[in-house]
């Protein structure tokens, strides 16, 4: 859950632990690495009080602390054993160690072969005459908010294969029943990658990056480029939005040295398209700067980029007959184009490694999805995901969920629960896909630059969760002599340095490692 990276706002940036977009993981990374195994020697009494004393020694002395609420709870993973305990039945905010509930329950209910599916249809209600389709082609999402523009440019030759040669248009089906924010999520975040709609029909993460470099000299117009395609407008020029949205570009380059106030503000008028505007200022001579923002309505973006793939192919797109895309789809369809998204044994990595929110919530929906629907409301995922604690032996009713990733401010949870979890997934059958999919330390996703150069450095497999004020670190320690610990360490009403915090999680980390 990352923040923008505007010069201006670099201390928020600070705070939530900034990284990209999500894009398809590296799966490469850390192949070679031994994972934390359960077999080794049963920790002594006083083994567990040297490491009990250690860990308190290292807390009490860190600053970094100071004021805040913390919780650390530690097991063992070979017979469940109490290492270390603080605070660990206190409900703390989990930020995003909440995406282990999501990924986990997932991997229960739907299974790592799990899939989600994208469709393109000709309406029934839609005459076909020498293989012109007179109305548009429809798009019909299950929730893979990964499907890119790849896996679109598989549209025309499947529109070809069907008999198909001509379209007018493609639109899609406008499925509102779901809201596209959940409770707790902060307004102000909606213009970023990370708090991006949540809709049926998605792509490329619901996610555009703007490439802004300053102007000729002060005063002038900055230049934005827009990855992976589309256009932003100069404010007064003549532009076409071909992103199925309009980017307004307002900001100015300013004084050669001055601070950058780059920033985005959405407005979404009555009708028309949605808009994006880029306001603010980038000095004259200052390195480009790189704005990973949310697409407004991705369902929109989506069927521009479907358009664009029959364009660029060749393929004859006449002009739209249609006023609106239906609420929902009309009898007879004709499916015309089928993708399916990796399997959810794969779909962790994209879920967990750099914290996808938007993934988190598409996972929440399916696991709510009564039988024969692709999704169903987040409540009633929430409710399925609360009848699953209480398999594992958590109390539900002491848990406060209100969405899948953990941006709700809302959201409460236990250190106790989180290693609950953990536990659940270590003595099950989908040990390796978790411990695969994973932050490394030192080695893959938000771990990355984590706890290098100390003992937890290619041993700590484990998911990070950060908010304003709050952090939170749960997974597993690879231990030499006893075998894995699985661990939570969490953190609330703290105002301290991330370094410091990163620097004394690597100590205590260490011990659980060294021990």
């Amino acid at each position: 859950m990352n923040p923008r990276i505007t010069v201006a706002l670099l201390a928020a940036c600070a705070a939530l632990a900034c990284a990209s977009p999500a894009r398809a993981v590296d799966r490469s990374l850390g192949a070679g690495i031994a994972k934390p195994v359960a077999a080794g020697a049963q920790w002594t009494d006083a083994e567990i009080a040297s490491l009990s004393a250690n860990v308190d020694v290292l807390l009490a002395g860190a600053k970094t602390l100071g004021g805040a609420h913390v919780g650390i709870y530690a097991i063992g993973a070979r017979d469940g054993r109490v290492l270390y305990a603080r605070n660990a039945d206190d409900l703390f905010q989990p930020a995003s160690t909440l995406k282990l509930l999501v990924g986990s329950a997932a991997l229960d209910k739907l299974g790592p072969g799990f899939r989600f599916t994208t469709e393109a249809f000709v309406p029934g209600s839609a005459s076909v005459v020498d293989g012109e389709v007179k109305g548009s082609v429809m798009l019909r999402g299950g929730g893979d908010v990964l499907l890119d523009d790849a896996a679109l440019a598989e549209l025309p030759a499947a529109l070809r294969a069907a008999g198909v040669v001509a379209v007018h248009g493609v639109s899609f089906i406008d499925d509102r029943r779901f809201p596209p924010y959940l409770p707790g999520w902060s307004w102000d975040d909606f213009p970023w990658y990370y708090a991006a709609p949540v809709t049926p029909l998605s792509l490329n993460d619901n996610t555009v990056t703007l490439d802004v470099t300053p102007g000729a000299g002060p005063g002038a117009p900055v230049s934005v480029a827009v990855r992976p395609w589309g256009t932003a407008c100069i404010v007064a020029a003549p532009c076409r939005a071909d992103l199925g949205f309009a980017i307004d570009v307002r900001a100015t380059t300013g004084e050669k040295g001055s601070a950058s106030t780059l920033d985005v503000t959405r407005d979404v008028p009555s009708g028309g398209l949605d808009r994006v505007t880029l306001i603010g200022s980038l000095a004259a001579g200052a390195d480009a700067e790189h704005l990973d923002i949310a697409v407004p309505w991705p369902p929109r973006y989506a069927a521009a980029a479907a358009t664009r793939a029959l364009t660029r192919a060749g393929f004859r797109v006449l002009p739209d007959l249609s006023a609106a895309p239906p609420a929902a789809a009309p009898g007879n369809d004709r499916i015309v184009w089928t993708h399916n998204s990796a399997p959810l044994s794969d779909l962790l990595g994209d879920l967990w490694q750099p914290s996808d929110n938007i993934l988190a919530e598409q996972l929440l929906r399916a696991l709510g999805a009564p039988d024969g629907a692709r999704q169903g409301p987040s409540a009633a995922g929430i409710a399925w995901e609360k009848t699953w604690l209480k398999k594992l032996g958590i109390d539900a009713e002491t848990v406060a969920l209100e969405d899948g990733s953990g941006l709700s401010v809302y959201d409460r949870i236990t250190p106790h629960d989180l290693v609950t979890i953990l536990k659940y997934d270590w003595d099950g059958a989908n040990r390796d896909v978790v411990l695969d999919d994973l932050p490394l330390a030192g080695v893959r996703g938000t771990l990355k630059a984590s706890f290098t150069g100390t003992a937890a450095e290619q041993h700590v497999f484990a998911k990070t969760g950060t908010l304003a004020h709050a952090s939170a670190l749960a997974g597993y320690a690879a231990n030499a002599k006893h075998g894995a610990v699985i661990f939570a360490f969490t953190v609330d009403d703290w105002i301290g340095e991330a370094a410091a915090l990163r620097e004394l999680r690597g100590r205590v980390l260490s011990h659980f490692v060294e021990d």
